[in-house]
């Protein structure tokens, strides 16, 4: 921007284009607000541990793993599950019918893997008990129960799950990058508020413990 604004300074340029340019960054206000609806690695495991049933199960390891949208999720059909050695690749289509790959961890592939049976290729992943693609609805209600059973936050929802994947991955050392392009986030300034919703130090843990009442 200022070089921008020196070029005009100096007559190389006939305007101050610098003046007309507004940089505006949403990453702290959208950490704030994700700072509310992200549950801790140990909520994620009992929201897990607590599903109704072995495909549930699954879903929640599925959409925490990768990172997912519910839309993405209910959407899956085993052709978009592409095993990989010991892993699957999954392919997504995201939002804008923007296509994206996402490797899931070893324990979680053999899980997804071990649902499929002799279903075919244009067949769900995740079948409802008529056989057809779960709804959203059917997902949304079923992580409500779940929330319940396993005594956490009543306000969980499945996009919990994906605002949990981000920070929990950052926390453990991913970078912005391989968030971003995880859950498909087309401006890493989205990926970035994860980063201010759980900061690691404050300038008031510096502060002399002393002047405390203990």
């Amino acid at each position: 921007m200022s070089l921008l604004g020196y070029a005009h300074a100096l007559g190389y340029t006939p305007f101050n284009a610098a003046a007309t340019i507004k940089v505006r960054s949403n990453a702290g206000n959208r950490g704030a607000s994700l700072a509310k609806r992200i549950i801790t690695e140990v909520e994620v495991g009992l929201l897990i541990r607590a599903a109704p049933s072995k495909r549930d199960r699954v879903l929640l390891e599925v959409i925490y793993a990768g990172g997912l949208r519910v839309s993405e999720t209910v959407a899956l059909t085993w052709a978009d599950v592409l095993p990989r050695d010991a892993r699957v690749q999954l392919s997504i289509t995201g939002k804008g019918g923007k296509v994206r790959q996402v490797l899931l961890p070893e324990i979680v592939s053999r899980s997804l893997l071990s649902l499929r049976g002799d279903a075919g290729d244009n067949d769900p992943a995740f079948a409802s008990r008529q056989g057809g693609h779960l709804t959203e609805r059917n997902v949304n209600a079923m992580v409500k129960r779940t929330a319940a059973k396993a005594g956490i936050n009543a306000a969980v929802s499945p996009h919990w799950l994906r605002h949990a994947h981000g920070s929990h991955a950052i926390d453990r050392g991913a970078s912005l990058p391989e968030v971003q392009n995880t859950l498909g986030h087309s401006n890493i300034a989205s990926t970035s508020g994860y980063l201010h919703a759980r900061p690691d130090s404050s300038s008031g843990l510096k502060l002399d413990p002393g002047v405390f009442l203990q």
